[in-house]
């Protein structure tokens, strides 16, 4: 799969998830989230060097919504006389995500016996405390700081999806105490983790690799061919990941006109 209809297809996975409505405008797809103005969530997908009156129309489109312009593309040389472009435009680097994928047949399964998939109101409860307590502020090996209001996204489209496989959450016990998370979306075949996370105080004990592992065996045991994650180049999770089986194959970058 071609990186560019890989982040088409992970737009639609995002769909009535983080994101409300998908926009396509033939040469850019735009993905539109009501309840979080992130540009994360609120971007126009391209592959092709734009031109002024292409920019135009998207900046349009995202005036309309209340959003500010942002452009989301494959960070590529093919593609640099866009970035270029759009800097004499006034357009600044928002977000860029370095997508890694699993790569190896083998996969240890320490934990997973201890691995609990939330299936319940009382779980999910289990589930976001925990996830809460592994998202501090000022944490080395936390780049993205407090959950805050996300917290209550994670609750809504937990109940909106728990009677299908599109989401599912789990959490893995050290005894009877949780202390590590992760979530698998399933969509067309690919398996996208997140919101992995462990408790300080068990870093290093190999919780938190039990809980990104355990959704590449579930992803696999669903049918996916495309096994997943998000990160940042420079941040420990993406060194972590590349420890435990994924490989880094390509980054996009956001750039937002403020």
């Amino acid at each position: 799969m071609k990186n560019f209809d890989f982040l088409k297809k992970y737009q639609a996975l995002q769909n009535d998830i983080m994101s409300d409505r998908l926009i396509d405008l033939g040469f850019a797809q735009l993905t539109y989230s009501e309840g979080d103005s992130s540009s994360i969530w609120n971007n126009a997908l391209t592959n092709i060097i734009l031109d002024s009156e292409q920019i135009k129309l998207i900046e349009n489109a995202f005036n309309k919504l209340d959003r500010k312009p942002t452009i989301y593309f494959e960070n590529s040389k093919i593609l640099f006389p866009l970035k270029k472009s759009l800097d004499k435009l006034g357009y600044k680097f928002s977000f860029e995500d370095a997508w890694q994928f699993w790569k190896t047949n083998k996969i240890d399964g320490k934990y997973f016996d201890f691995v609990k998939q939330i299936e319940n109101e009382k779980d999910l409860e289990i589930f976001l405390d925990t996830f809460n307590a592994c998202y501090k502020k000022d944490d080395p090996q936390n780049p993205y700081g407090e959950l805050g209001d996300y917290l209550n996204v994670a609750r809504k489209v937990w109940s909106k999806y728990k009677r299908t496989n599109r989401l599912q959450y789990f959490v893995v016990f050290k005894g009877s105490e949780p202390v590590a998370v992760s979530t698998l979306t399933n969509f067309e075949n690919i398996g996208y983790i997140s919101n992995v996370g462990s408790l300080e105080k068990v870093r290093g004990e190999g919780f938190g690799k039990a809980a990104t592992l355990f959704c590449v065996q579930e992803s696999i045991k669903n049918g996916n061919d495309i096994h997943c994650l998000a990160t940042e180049e420079g941040h420990y999770p993406n060194e972590f990941y590349k420890r435990i089986g994924f490989e880094s194959r390509f980054n996009a970058i956001g750039m937002s006109k403020y």
